[in-house]
């Protein structure tokens, strides 16, 4: 059984249906690994770098990731049912058909990542970075999104009733094509909806 080990530098290495539950890593970097169909459940992941990694129908049930990097990772099929990122970076990541029932996202650069059709209904998802990310589809009821960055996001098709939108940057976002019944917007969104529905505002 391959044992993943602190400290150390993956390259690409093949893990793929390997057993890694329970573990717990420290401050290692892996490079174009392959961890299809891995089991890693339960784990506890600090400080680590993944880049252009595909987890494709890996298990990361119940897991927490602190400060790591996912870089251009693919999650297809990925059951992450449970696990907690915690100030991450997963830029440019996809997640098709990716199980993120109880995810718990905290913080972190989750940039240009394609999350269409899921369902964060209820999350906090404050001081995230979103910039540029696909959220096509996907149900956002009631979701707090104070000081999030949904700069040039992709939102069309979301369901956003009962979300709360102050103080988030929604810069590049044409909120007009959007259904906004029932959503919390502050002074400046507002304005900036007004502009897009073609209005003059003199403040």
């Amino acid at each position: 059984m391959i044992k993943l080990i602190d400290n150390e530098i993956y390259t690409d290495d093949n893990f793929e249906g390997q057993i890694f539950n329970c573990t717990d890593i420290k401050k290692s970097k892996f490079n174009e690994c392959n961890f299809k169909s891995t089991e890693m459940e339960d784990a506890i992941i600090d400080n680590c770098e993944f880049i252009d990694c595909d987890f494709k129908a890996a298990r990361l049930n119940a897991s927490i990731f602190t400060n790591c990097a996912f870089l251009n990772c693919k999650f297809t099929y990925a059951d992450l049912f449970g696990s907690k990122f915690k100030d991450c970076k997963m830029i440019g990541s996809t997640f098709e058909e990716t199980n993120l029932m109880a995810v718990t996202i905290e913080k972190g650069n989750w940039s240009y990542t394609n999350l269409k059709f899921h369902d964060f209904k209820g999350l906090d998802l404050s001081e995230v970075n979103f910039t540029g990310a696909d959220l096509t589809g996907c149900n956002l009821e009631n979701i707090r999104f104070n000081n999030t960055d949904l700069s040039h996001t992709n939102l069309n098709q979301a369901k956003l009733k009962g979300s709360d939108f102050r103080n988030a940057k929604l810069d590049g976002v044409n909120l007009s094509e959007l259904n906004l019944k029932d959503v919390y917007l502050d002074i400046t969104q507002c304005i900036l909806l007004a502009h897009s529905l073609g209005a003059k505002i003199d403040i």
